[in-house]
């Protein structure tokens, strides 16, 4: 199963990653444990670039969802570059050493030093507002440089997803409406903004977008923008950013979902005959269901509600569930028949700290191990110290052997920075 794009599957009743029992992988960590596949992420990478190719897109992925060294390291190999939104996420994509050139930055709230680190590395910076543009200018322009940038347009589409993953609404935060865009685009042809180089349009419509037909709609509002600079003389204005949105199944969708080369086949009509470079930033579609969070029961519990289990892990190492209510399968390390639905809980002093309200599971004891599904994505990189809880190791699976790629934190380690 190595290089497979679904790593995770039972061999001989035990759940495995790549075909070793996830039992085994933690047994030197313990739990809770994420553990991610690196062949898988790197073959789902490459089923995007494939369904892509006749687009001529480039794939760049999107730091965000893992951030892990290893997994950044692994898919800076394949990747045509990294999509950042922050400084510490800049750092981490230059250490995994991903050439500058090829990363770009976006994020509605970059900090003066985040914009001169940007500057100084000849980042694409993804500007998201009048001021930011004009902050920008006066950067570049205090370190004596020129730096590219490509505005990420709010192309007003509400995609039909969780209300918290829409981002291309006109109420969003995100971007800038085509009729501003296209009033700083005529500001830079007019010279106001002689440090900078004005490149493309970039956009981020949603997470787990269901119809493609809402990622074209959207690309068509960017293509307008596009002309419109051409038009005023910005010949450079060729880079049309997609961002990501490919929906990955957690097993809660009411039938197939559509799939990369699904949204290609939609957009080529629409690009056919533009002279264009097309860049896409998937995060999600890649990681996600590369990776699992491995935890332990530690109790049971009846309920007036039913069957209840208590896990060693919970909001505090995987938001998802408390914050987008996302549902999750979780499946026993060993595979036996299900006993009923049983809601699954965590440690944390919240009512919110629940996984899953109906987790369809065998009868479990303290001590048996469940797998949290599709935790590749938005795990780890949420996971926070709250109630004094140390955060949990990342294991990566690669070539078939296993290794700790970041250790598990410990109560020490959360006193380190305290006077």
């Amino acid at each position: 199963m190595r290089g497979s794009i679904l790593p995770f599957a039972y061999s001989d009743g035990a759940l495995c990653v790549d075909g070793t029992p996830l039992a085994e992988t933690v047994a030197g960590s313990g739990t809770p444990a994420y553990v991610y596949s690196l062949d898988a992420m790197v073959s789902r990478h490459q089923a995007i670039s494939d369904a892509y190719a006749p687009l001529g897109a480039q794939v760049y992925y999107s730091v965000k969802a893992n951030s892990n060294l290893s997994v950044l390291r692994a898919l800076g190999r394949v990747a045509a570059g990294f999509d950042v939104v922050s400084g510490g996420e800049l750092t981490r994509a230059l250490a995994a050493g991903m050439d500058p050139a090829r990363i770009s930055f976006a994020g509605v709230g970059k900090t003066d030093d985040e914009l001169g680190l940007a500057v100084k590395h000849g980042l694409i910076v993804h500007v998201e507002s009048a001021e930011e543009l004009h902050r920008l200018q006066a950067v570049a322009a205090g370190l004596g440089t020129r730096v590219r940038f490509g505005l990420r347009i709010n192309p007003g589409i509400t995609v039909d997803t969780l209300v918290h993953m829409q981002t291309g609404s006109d109420r969003a935060k995100f971007g800038v409406p085509a009729a501003e865009a296209g009033e700083l685009l005529a500001r830079s042809a007019a010279g106001h903004l002689p440090n900078l180089d004005p490149v493309g349009v970039h956009m981020h419509v949603g997470s787990q977008i269901p119809n493609p037909a809402d990622m074209v709609a959207a690309a068509e509002v960017l293509l307008g923008v596009l002309e419109t600079g051409r038009s005023l003389g910005l010949s450079r204005m060729r880079r049309l950013d997609l961002g990501g949105g490919f929906p990955v199944d957690y097993g809660d969708s009411p039938g197939p979902l559509p799939q990369p080369a699904d949204f290609a086949a939609a957009l080529a009509p629409v690009l056919a005959g533009r002279e264009v470079e097309l860049v896409l930033e998937p995060g999600r579609w890649i990681t996600g269901p590369a990776g699992v969070l491995v935890a332990r029961v530690l109790f049971r519990k009846q309920t007036p509600a039913g069957r209840m289990l208590v896990l060693d892990t919970g909001m505090h190492h995987f938001a998802r569930p408390a914050l987008y209510q996302a549902i999750h399968r979780i499946l026993p390390l060993r595979a036996a028949p299900s006993a009923g639905f049983a809601e699954v809980v965590g440690p944390i002093c919240e009512s919110t700290d629940r996984i899953s309200a109906r987790a369809d599971l065998p009868e479990l004891a303290p001590g048996d191990l469940v797998a949290i599904m599709d935790a590749g994505a938005y795990g780890m990189v949420l996971a926070s110290n709250y109630n004094s809880q140390p955060r949990p190791p990342e294991l990566v699976v690669e070539g078939g052997r296993a290794r700790v790629a970041r250790r598990r934190e410990t109560w020490q380690d959360l006193m380190a920075l305290e006077d």
